[in-house]
């Protein structure tokens, strides 16, 4: 069962890049990339549509690939230090089944009708996926799949906490994902403060 939780946490990392891009994207729909709206669908993106959006002009969609950079550099982490290999995780469909489980339990499609509207749904993005890694956190700290109902609200006690610094934990596993919640809350922060200005 520890094997299948190790293995599950690039999958949950897979999902937050897509789900990170999916909105890079809707927002770029809106601006540069207007008109590709309709034409690439931000719900399967290809490596090769990275590069459309490195080429917008739009601030918020270049914090959040610093977001999606931060992930990215997160999975490779992980693998490094458990020593598992990428395509092998990857193929097993347990691991993805495990991750997908609990994944759309926390992410919720928000179906915005403007740029504006997006910006605001952005934070609800952002707390959705602390939400989803630390759940993660959580089964391997506990080894169980089936994390109790109390982690929900201990999830918001700790928020504030990873809002302010790194928490740290003995567990580099955990460690590495408690440091990415942090992480993404700032490149949050930051996203808030253009959209302040704008």
């Amino acid at each position: 069962m520890e094997d299948a939780i190790i293995g599950s946490v690039p999958h949950t990392l897979g999902f937050v890049v897509n789900e990170l891009s999916k909105n890079a994207f809707l927002l770029a729909f809106e601006g540069d990339l207007a008109d590709l709206k309709g034409l690439v669908d931000p719900e399967s993106i290809a490596a090769d549509d990275f590069e459309l959006l490195e080429d917008v002009d739009d601030p918020v969609v270049q914090l959040i690939l610093v977001s999606v950079d931060r992930v990215i550099t997160c999975m490779t982490t992980y693998y490094m230090i458990n020593n598992l290999d990428e395509l092998e995780v990857m193929e097993n469909e347990e691991y993805n089944q495990l991750a997908s489980n609990y994944f759309y339990g926390y992410i919720i499609d928000w179906e915005s009708k403007d740029y504006q509207e997006m910006l605001i749904n952005l934070n609800a993005v952002y707390l959705s996926i602390a939400q989803l890694l630390y759940h993660a956190s959580c089964q391997l700290n506990l080894k169980i799949i089936d994390v109790p109902d109390e982690i929900y609200d201990d999830f918001f006690d700790m928020y504030s906490n990873f809002c302010m610094e790194e928490v740290p934990s003995d567990n580099k596993n955990i460690s590495l994902l408690y440091d990415l919640i942090h992480h993404l809350n700032r490149d949050l922060l930051n996203i808030d403060k253009l959209s302040d200005t704008a």
